[in-house]
């Protein structure tokens, strides 16, 4: 004798209505989070900075490390990084325009185009003949960015002065389990921002010694040069880039940027 099936307690309407009550409730408070970023609009332009680049590396990272620890296993963390880069890049494009600078053989890769599309939205991209020019261009707006390829041609010209005061400000991808090492570099005049966990990224004419306090968190080479990640939020006035270029001057040690960390995420 088959136990009779007792009738569910609720309908497959009702659970669909009470998921269009989240819905309702998530694009409200989506409408009341771009009207916030409104008034830093407004509040930018009275105080005369808003011709500065609106991408503030440090504080994003904040906010998404924040949410994606604070989500947990409740929500998936890629989950978490699109929704909030989405919201985070319309919120940049809402207080100015910024187009990102790249080669023709840069943009030629989809691989690129799709990162730099996850976390910048639909920032307009502009196409150039080659990495110097690129960087040329971000030199002269310092409200745009410069993507390069970890491995392409653009050490040179960074270091022939082409990128002006503009340096590495991230590196992407910015979530996920693979290697530590980045496959795009941006370039930008945002203020480097402590978070508490940074990179700092240098080139060097040469490995570095291995008796240095630091372990680079990855290495690559470009050219003849040396690219090291290093650890924390560095300096080459201070300790200990500083003692390392006094001993180590054949190195011709120069810090490309100072950037958040990628997170990292467990499978």
């Amino acid at each position: 004798m088959q136990t009779p099936v007792s009738p569910p307690q609720e309908s497959l309407a009702d659970i669909r209505r009470e998921i269009d009550r989240i819905d309702d409730g998530i694009l409200e408070l989506i409408a009341k989070r771009l009207d916030v970023v409104e008034r830093v609009r407004a509040y930018k332009a009275g105080t005369g900075s808003l011709g500065t680049s609106p991408i503030r590396p440090g504080r994003e990272a904040q906010i998404l490390r924040r949410l994606i620890d604070q989500a947990g296993d409740r929500v998936p963390a890629d989950l978490c990084f699109r929704i909030w880069r989405a919201l985070i890049a319309t919120a940049s494009l809402k207080q100015a325009a910024i187009r990102i600078h790249g080669s023709a053989g840069f943009f030629a890769s989809p691989a690129s185009q799709a990162l730099l599309r996850e976390y910048f939205g639909p920032t307009a991209l502009a196409e150039h003949p080659s990495e110097a020019a690129a960087l040329k261009t971000v030199a002269a707006h310092p409200g745009d960015l410069a993507a390069v390829a970890l491995d392409g041609p653009w050490a040179t010209a960074w270091l022939e002065g082409h990128a002006g005061e503009a340096q590495v400000i991230g590196v992407l991808p910015f979530i996920g389990a693979a290697s530590p090492r980045p496959e795009l570099l941006i370039f930008g005049h945002a203020e480097p921002e402590q978070t508490g966990t940074d990179e700092t990224l240098v080139l060097t004419d040469g490995q570095l010694p291995r008796d240095f306090a630091l372990q680079p968190l990855w290495q690559a080479k470009t050219g003849s040069l040396q690219l090291s990640s290093l650890p924390g939020f560095l300096s080459e006035g201070a300790a200990p880039l500083v003692g390392l270029t006094r001993s180590n001057g054949s190195l011709a040690l120069s810090v490309l940027g100072r950037y958040p960390s990628p997170i990292e995420v467990r499978s």
